[in-house]
């Protein structure tokens, strides 16, 4: 496979500092971003911002090619936002006529610093009380829980919650689990079975749990060996749903089998040079990912079961400190491809306090279909 080649679109200055980034899923809101930024206040106080964003389309003076650009739209003040996930269709009301009326009824959640999560629509509404989880920071969060409605939600102490939004817009809180001993990380619903909830965290663990079992059950598997050091994310695999990718400390990205998951994984990357932060597959190119990959940029990975990971490219690989991918926390593709053909990512780097838009042209892949 060729190099693909990244093109810088757009950059946007953040009051706080981003380490998260999504792009909305939903059918005709593909043009909606939302980022989420802390900032550690002299206090102990963690406080951040919600904020909302659209693509936009430019034209490029004296050439026929188009760019593309990001108009902010809203920010809520919030307690420091660790991790974002937009609801899926199932429990949004996006059905309005005009762009307007369907952001309105889109979804988003929150995993806050004060261990709340929190709920907006893409308007930058609050719809819900913050529902309180523990006295600690929430680190991450997934929809999809045993259905659709359903949250699991992880944070610093160790715990993993299972929370669900009711027909009222009100939270209810089913269940938490103490899966980790040490710092979690990140939480994953699997893409063949909601009842399948996968957690990482800093004990290098990766531990399964079944929402049918009661909380204090064994978990439905531990994989204790795989990883060398904590695991900070996980990704199911949209085109895919055997497949999970897993980020690390221990500067790899493996990919397991969801069949077999307290063996040995089915490939395994080099080192990149840092920490494997957050992952992003592809919404259409099979086996294609990309890994905001901390101090050594956003490199973009190829990888098929049974084989080893390729390194495509990266964006902001060679940033001095300061600049964006210096810290990359935060990585999201856009569902949709643009009307030239084009796909666009959005990464968060967290001390230069930028968000970036970014495009790859699958005419410099041969054989690859957008």
């Amino acid at each position: 496979m060729a190099l693909l080649a990244p093109r810088a679109e757009d950059a946007v200055a953040c009051k706080l500092c981003p380490d998260v980034v999504e792009w909305c899923p939903a059918d005709g809101l593909e043009h909606l971003l939302a980022w989420g930024t802390y900032e550690h206040q002299e206090s102990g106080e963690r406080r951040g911002e919600l904020v909302f964003a659209t693509l936009e389309q430019t034209a490029n003076a004296g050439s026929s090619e188009r760019g593309s650009r990001l108009r902010q739209l809203s920010e809520v003040e919030s307690a420091g936002v660790y991790d974002i996930a937009w609801a899926p269709p199932a429990i949004s009301a996006s059905t309005g006529s005009t762009p307007e009326e369907q952001a309105a009824g889109q979804l988003l959640a929150t995993a806050c610093a004060d261990g709340t999560v929190r709920l907006y629509s893409a308007d930058g509404r609050t719809l819900a009380e913050p529902q309180v989880l523990c006295p600690c920071i929430l680190t991450h969060l997934c929809w999809g829980a045993g259905g659709p409605s359903g949250l699991a939600v992880v944070g610093q102490d160790g715990g993993a919650h299972h929370m669900q939004l009711r027909e009222d817009g009100a939270w209810e809180v089913l269940a938490r689990r103490q899966q980790h001993k040490l710092e979690t990380w990140c939480v994953e619903v699997s893409s063949s079975d909601p009842n399948l909830v996968l957690t990482g965290a800093d004990d290098s663990c990766l531990i399964g749990w079944d929402l049918r079992e009661p909380p204090d059950a064994a978990p439905a598997f531990v994989n204790r060996r795989a990883h060398e050091a904590g695991v900070t994310a996980l990704a199911c695999d949209p085109l895919q749903p055997h497949r999970i990718a897993t980020g690390s400390y221990d500067e790899r990205v493996r990919l397991f089998d969801l069949r077999m998951m307290s063996g040995a994984p089915v490939a395994e990357s080099d080192r990149l040079d840092d920490g494997a932060y957050h992952l992003a597959w592809h919404p259409a190119w099979p086996d294609v990912l990309a890994v905001a990959n901390m101090r050594s940029g956003f490199p973009l990975l190829s990888v098929k079961s049974g084989e080893s990971f390729q390194k495509l490219t990266s964006y902001g690989a060679e940033a001095p400190e300061g600049a964006h991918g210096s810290l990359g926390y935060g990585i999201s593709w856009r569902a949709a491809p643009c009307a030239a053909g084009g796909w666009l990512a959005a990464s968060a780097s967290f001390y230069d306090r930028s968000v970036h838009l970014w495009s790859v042209d699958p005419s410099l892949v041969p054989g690859l279909r957008d």
